[in-house]
């Protein structure tokens, strides 16, 4: 079988996630970066795969996931309006709502930046600015609820 005769091989899951965060782009906002770290490739690197590019639950991987994922820009909303700045960290670290996870849920990324950091001088606060810097993110991907209609008046 010659070059020009045998069948190509499909290129792998991982390569194609790579090339479409590649050739997409992350989102780009003013508020990203946390002690060096920025909040936007953080997300592009290690959630938009399951939660899509800018947020919205449409990830490369979504298909293949037993739930069905939230719009990550109306957490706000969905809040009365603020970022539950606190309930979303503790979602993205992880380690102490593990439960919240499930066996095969969402990654702790408390857990995971650990490792990546090993256990020396300063990788705590390291982990921790890594997660702040993508909850900063988050809040800043947030879209706000629509103003209500002026009232019309009943007398026309």
């Amino acid at each position: 079988m010659t070059a020009a005769t045998r069948p190509r091989r499909m290129p792998s899951r991982r390569a194609l996630i790579c090339l479409l965060l590649a050739a997409l782009g992350a989102p780009t906002t003013q508020a990203q970066a946390t002690d060096g770290y920025d909040g936007s490739a953080l997300y592009a690197a290690n959630c938009s795969s399951c939660h899509g590019i800018y947020g919205e639950g449409d990830g490369i991987v979504t298909p293949t996931l037993a739930v069905v994922l939230q719009d990550l820009r109306y957490l706000s909303q969905r809040n009365g309006g603020l970022f539950p700045r606190d309930f979303v960290t503790e979602i993205v670290d992880g380690r102490a709502m593990r439960a919240a996870h499930g066996p095969e849920g969402m990654p702790m990324w408390g857990a995971e930046f650990s490792r990546a950091e090993g256990y020396g001088d300063g990788s705590e606060a390291r982990v921790d600015a890594k997660i702040q810097a993508l909850v900063g993110f988050l809040e800043s991907i947030q879209i706000a609820a629509p103003e209500p209609a002026p009232a019309q008046d009943a007398q026309q």
